[in-house]
């Protein structure tokens, strides 16, 4: 099983400071279920590291993704996308909590709203965040999803 993964979380330093969030945790639970990780990281790919922070402001009616007053929301769904598509046979995405691509519930500057990140929203497969994945419960329902989408993705080729 090939699962994409926030490459900051295998301790690539990709985040906007050069940082990296390295779950040995997670990636340990990951290599006993036989789950190959694929690293991604579509702000790095876009922006290169390090770079200023994104983040989601509410303009109007519209959620927008902003990098030093500069809108990057079509940059950022189209090379989710991209990534999405350059991986078919990933069954899976594992996020970054907080990250405006990677996070699976990002607070919207100002608002108090929470919205999927770039990442969650365009994925056709089963998708948590590692923070989630601290639990084993959750680990579980993560792998029992996959497991399901894959089955389904069987049956209908």
């Amino acid at each position: 099983m090939k699962i994409l993964i926030s490459s900051c979380l295998l301790g690539n330093k990709v985040r906007w400071n050069k940082a990296q969030k390295l779950d040995s945790d997670l990636l340990f639970w990951c290599q006993s279920n036989n789950i190959e990780l694929i690293p991604v990281c579509p702000e790095d790919e876009l922006f290169g590291t390090p770079r200023p922070p994104i983040k989601l402001i509410q303009i109007e009616e519209n959620i927008k993704a902003d990098m030093k007053s500069v809108d990057v929301s079509s940059s950022l769904e189209e090379k989710s996308k991209q990534i999405f598509n350059r991986h078919p046979e990933a069954v899976g995405f594992i996020g970054i909590k907080n990250s405006p691509s990677c996070g699976l519930s990002v607070g919207v500057r100002g608002h108090g709203k929470k919205i999927k990140g770039y990442m969650h929203r365009f994925a056709s497969v089963p998708t948590d965040e590692s923070s989630h994945m601290r639990n084993q419960e959750r680990r579980e329902v993560f792998l029992k999803r996959i497991k399901k989408y894959i089955e389904n993705s069987i049956q209908e080729s």
